[in-house]
């Protein structure tokens, strides 16, 4: 049987204000027989796609194989597919690779992981944006025709008017190649090719055209010009360019460093009350489990990546010290509670909140040593760190009386009844401890006994996501800063 060791990933060496979970890991006595399922399954991707913007009737398939409308800031991964109508546009993002919709568009996510992103356009009007030299070899964009493959950062459009109609291929800036399955075609900057199968053996046929600019092509270039002066700010900040939905973050807040020298991101404009997790809806996905999808424009990198703390008695995110890192997504960084001393009017509850810096991140799904390491690596420090062999893969649940930095902070907590909690449900409309209920005498003690738990079970009729793995306790005792 191969071993491997969760180790807690070495970070923030310099940083004053130390946090450390001291964390043992225990293994159930069902981890051997377990093993050899567990090591059946696996880690889910690192790399996420995020809707960015979206702009009159944008339509996907959801879990259930029925049409639903797209929201922004949902994610989106393999097999996920977005069309628009006439007047639909949108905008989707993994990474620092940008994709941009126009009218009457057909665009079906067929590979994303850590190898690949693989896009199947099928029609209407589409701008990939390539931003980073390390794409360039795992980004394909499949047609009819053939794989597209640029070979360098660029702007690479795409238009068809409908299924079955002549491809154009546009390459605005950088330079891309047509792998047929007879023939190959470069198409360089400024070009723009036609491109169709003719005959009984579909025969590979081009020829070269004037390029085009529209009305689409032009917002293309005003919004790629905005990104542009975000990702210099965010540079500067030390926030990962493939960090998805990391390119809002400076023209909906400020950047400040820390007297500790920790990169830190203010909201501007917050609505009154606003607290972390409590404005959006917790989604279903078959993959991670319970996710968020946050209400706020710049939602995204905040939830799934990096921690929330206070800082001069306001809100601040840090997005953690990623270095040469490609970063990590997680479903929700949050830490989740409950037990028999928690109810909302009679009824079992389930609570949840905002991790702080060094603050272990626990999802609800199996995973391996390596994944487990990378989840963390960003955000947890080297303090009070345990090894513990396992085999192939556990789900990892904390155990331990609450001890989450951030409930310092009055009304950071959400306690809902558990049966509210069902996937797209804005939070606002759950029933929960709201208000000055939060501070009533029973329910500060009743919290007082709660403890830590992992992510709640699968809603009804959805399959679980850790089923047959193995179980691992995780005593997690906070050091105070």
């Amino acid at each position: 049987m191969t071993m491997h060791t969760f180790d807690l990933p070495v970070r923030f060496e310099t940083r004053a204000w130390r946090r450390l979970a001291s964390v043992a890991l225990v293994a159930a006595a069902a981890l051997a027989g377990a093993g050899a399922h567990a090591q059946a399954q696996e880690d889910p991707p690192g790399r996420v796609g995020r809707v960015a913007e979206v702009t009159g009737n944008v339509r996907t398939i959801n879990a259930e194989g029925a049409w639903a409308d797209v929201v922004r800031n949902e994610p989106f991964t393999t097999g996920d597919r977005v069309t628009t109508d006439k007047t639909g546009r949108a905008t989707l993002q993994v990474g620092s690779t940008v994709i941009r919709l126009g009218a009457d568009a057909d665009v079906t996510l067929t590979q994303l992981d850590d190898q690949r992103i693989r896009l199947k356009f099928d029609r209407g009007q589409m701008v990939v944006r390539v931003r980073s030299d390390d794409i360039p070899g795992e980004l394909f964009i499949d047609t009819e025709e053939g794989a597209w493959v640029p070979h360098h950062p660029g702007q690479y459009r795409f238009d068809r008017p409908g299924t079955g109609q002549l491809l154009a291929a546009q390459t605005i800036s950088g330079d891309m190649l047509l792998e047929a399955h007879d023939s190959s075609l470069p198409v360089a900057a400024p070009q723009r090719a036609q491109v169709w199968l003719t005959g009984p053996r579909q025969v590979t046929a081009y020829k070269m055209v004037p390029p085009v600019k529209d009305a689409f092509g032009d917002a293309v270039l005003a919004a790629d010009k905005q990104d542009d002066a975000s990702s210099a700010a965010n540079a500067k900040a030390q926030v990962p360019a493939e960090m998805t939905g990391a390119a809002e973050l400076s023209r909906f807040g400020t950047w400040s460093v820390a007297a500790d020298g920790t990169h830190l991101w203010t909201p501007a404009k917050l609505p009154a009350g606003w607290q972390p997790f409590q404005q959006g809806a917790w989604w279903w996905s078959a993959r991670w489990g319970w996710t968020w999808v946050d209400d706020q424009p710049w939602g995204f990198a905040p939830s799934h990546y990096g921690r929330w703390l206070q800082a001069k008695g306001h809100w601040a995110w840090t997005p953690g010290q990623w270095g040469a890192a490609r970063p990590v997504y997680a479903p929700a960084t949050v830490g989740w509670f409950g037990g028999p001393s928690l109810s909302v009017d009679g009824a079992p509850a389930t609570g949840w909140i905002a991790l702080a810096p060094d603050e272990l991140l626990f999802p609800g799904y199996a995973v391996s040593p390596k994944y487990w390491n990378a989840l963390n690596d960003a955000s947890v420090g080297p303090t009070g760190r345990r090894a513990v062999a396992v085999a192939g893969r556990a789900r990892l649940v904390p155990a331990g009386a609450l001890a989450y930095a951030n409930r310092a902070a009055a009304g950071a907590e959400s306690v809902v009844a558990t049966s509210s909690l069902a996937p797209q449900v804005p939070v606002p409309q759950m029933q929960a401890v709201r208000g000055a209920a939060l501070r009533k005498p029973a329910f500060v003690e009743a919290m007082a006994k709660a403890a830590l738990q992992g992510p709640p079970p699968q809603p009804s009729g959805r399959g679980a996501l850790a089923a047959g793995a193995a179980v691992v306790q995780v005593p997690v005792v906070a050091v105070k800063r």
